[in-house]
């Protein structure tokens, strides 16, 4: 993560982006093309619309179920 953060602060002094991104993809299912951990770092300009995900804004969950997915997480993690 330090590297990111090198990284991420180089790509903003150089190119003065509106904003930038750190993804990470893992698994076939999340567009992972190469089969090892490594982040992008990607400078964004406002309206660029740049792997954009969703061609809307997904829906909010209900309270009721946010609570259950944060309950189900919290579980996962004291395993």
């Amino acid at each position: 993560m330090q590297t990111v953060v090198l990284v991420t602060g180089a790509v903003r002094r150089g190119f003065a982006p509106d904003g930038i991104n750190i993804w990470q993809s893992n698994g076939v299912a999340a567009g992972q093309e190469v089969f090892h951990v490594h982040l992008h770092v990607f400078p964004r300009r406002a309206g660029d619309d740049h792997l954009r995900i969703y061609p809307q804004a997904p829906p909010t969950p209900a309270r009721a179920e946010l609570d259950r997915l944060a309950a189900r997480l919290r579980a996962a993690l004291a395993e």
